[in-house]
């Protein structure tokens, strides 16, 4: 089925589209790196709910609060380059089916989700969690999860005595005034676990409570919040920190 686009749904899908050439011209995003899925429930629209699944995967981790709720989602093995022109060609629109024991793929085409889609889902999970807990809608709460490999944080991520949340988080500020002002929780530090795997999701959960953005050791970064841009904004302004740090350390050596 070919979605449907209102306004909103169509400002939602441009800005994933944007971020996603941000990320290939930063070179953050090399070969099929990085996954995003959006919450899109409150922009999809009545002229798209009842759009019938294309195809429907179970999951192997239960999302009961996440029932009903819509996501736009990376494709396996999709290229952001390619995101950047089409990010309906590479992308698709899933709907949670009744208990949260499936997925429903409902447009434009029959793509298989990104690998990371079990993790995402653990972490939209927790994030439907706040927002009950808040009495919010779950679309009311933190909406995104981003994963893209900055270069620069990725190279500190590989100096020893930043392998703590407290150094890494301390070393940025130093660097750079804006980093406190953006990531005012600062950075979780997350020990290696196998990329995809659902080791690294429970061990990037017990820190999503606290922090929105956290380094995955030898891999990348996480990021989460309501606004694709504006959790993008923030890793710009993280990496640029890593950069500053990388220069400062080579000219004092």
């Amino acid at each position: 089925m070919i979605l449907k686009y209102n306004g909103p749904l169509q400002m939602q899908i441009n800005d994933i589209a944007q971020v996603a050439e941000f990320m290939w011209q930063k070179g953050w995003a090399e070969r099929n790196a990085g996954n995003i899925t959006v919450n899109v429930t409150e922009f999809i629209g009545d002229e798209n709910r009842n759009l019938p699944a294309i195809t429907r995967i179970p999951l192997y981790h239960t999302v009961p609060e996440l029932a009903g709720q819509y996501y736009y989602v990376t494709s396996a093995g999709s290229r952001m380059r390619d995101i950047a022109r089409n990010p309906m060609d590479q992308g698709i629109i899933t709907r949670v089916a009744a208990e949260g024991k499936s997925i429903d793929i409902l447009a434009d085409k029959d793509l298989p989700p990104t690998i990371e889609l079990p993790s995402h889902l653990l972490m939209h999970q927790m994030f439907a969690q706040e927002a009950i807990q808040q009495g919010n809608p779950v679309s009311a709460g933190r909406r995104v999860v981003f994963h893209t490999h900055p270069t620069e944080l990725i190279a500190l991520s590989h100096i020893r005595e930043l392998h703590s949340t407290k150094a890494i988080t301390e070393a940025l500020y130093e660097m750079h005034s804006e980093v406190k002002m953006c990531v005012p929780r600062g950075l979780a530090w997350v020990p290696y676990e196998m990329p995809g795997s659902m080791e690294l999701a429970k061990a990037s959960i017990k820190d999503l409570k606290n922090f929105r953005f956290m380094l995955w050791e030898r891999h990348g970064v996480l990021g989460t919040g309501t606004n694709i841009l504006e959790v993008f904004d923030a890793v710009d302004t993280l990496n640029k920190a890593a950069k500053i740090y990388l220069y400062v350390h080579l000219l004092r050596s």
